[in-house]
Formats: C-alpha cells, sequence, structure tokens
C-alpha cells in the first residue's frame, strides 16, 4: 500500500487496545499502514476513561499506569487542532469531538464502538467502521 490511511480513533478504541491483547496486536500490525490523528479534547477523554475504577483496577494488575497509555497514544499520533465545532450527533454530543477531529485530519475512517458514530455511516468523506471493519478493511489492503 503506497500512501498511509488518515484515520481517528474513538476513545473506547484506544482503552480496548490497550486492555485487550488481540486487539493491541492487530492495530499494532495494521499500524504501518496508517496515520492515526487525535485531539486535546479526546486525549482529555481518554484520561479520564482511564480513572474509572474498573479499567484502572485492570491497569493496576498489568502494572501499567495511565501516564504511559498516554504518552504511547501521543507518540503513536499526530495532534490535530479542529477549528470548527460540530453537533452532528444530539444524543450524545461528547461524540461530535471525535468527528471535529477526522474533519481536521481529513480523516479516510472513524474506527468506534460507539452506536451513535456508527450510526452515521458516514461523515462528509469519512466512513464510520468498527474495529472489526475496519482491521478487516485494512488486512484486505496488504
Amino acid at each position: 500500500m503506497g500512501t498511509k490511511v488518515k484515520v481517528v480513533l474513538d476513545t473506547n478504541v484506544w482503552v480496548s487496545i490497550f486492555l485487550q491483547k488481540i486487539l493491541a496486536d492487530e492495530f499494532s500490525r495494521a499500524n504501518k499502514n496508517l496515520t492515526v490523528y487525535i485531539s486535546e479534547e479526546i486525549i482529555l477523554e481518554i484520561s479520564k476513561v482511564l480513572l474509572y475504577p474498573k479499567i484502572a483496577k485492570i491497569l493496576r494488575k498489568a502494572n501499567i499506569n495511565e501516564k504511559e497509555i498516554l504518552e504511547a497514544i501521543k507518540e503513536k499520533s499526530i495532534l490535530v487542532k479542529p477549528k470548527v465545532k460540530l453537533n452532528i450527533i444530539e444524543e450524545d454530543v461528547e461524540d461530535n469531538k471525535i468527528l471535529e477531529c477526522a474533519e481536521a485530519a481529513g480523516a479516510v475512517f472513524v474506527v468506534s464502538g460507539d452506536k451513535h458514530l456508527l450510526k452515521l455511516g458516514t461523515f462528509r468523506k469519512t466512513r464510520v467502521l468498527s474495529p472489526r471493519e475496519f482491521l478487516d478493511y485494512i488486512t484486505k489492503l496488504n
């Protein structure tokens, strides 16, 4: 594959990557073909989710702290600063930050497990796929 695919990962995907070895391995293999974008708002949301008691407990058992995860995410991503505030998803306005990041990045894909985002299917020129759909798609390109 020539050019890298521009992608934005939703918070739930980032957390799943760090908590599930299988998903982490698959995304790691696909990563050479991807340019992953993130915004400060998404990083902030990830940092909050990592402190949820259930997730924090899993991370402690694995001897991983949230700062290491946030550093790894920043290292593997390109930070964008969305200039436009969107109100596309009214049922869960927090999901709009993912679309704002995708628009600022010119992303081809948003990868999410969120039903509100998945229901969109497409946002402007960006396709919204579940992690499995996305990994299947990327695998076919190789």
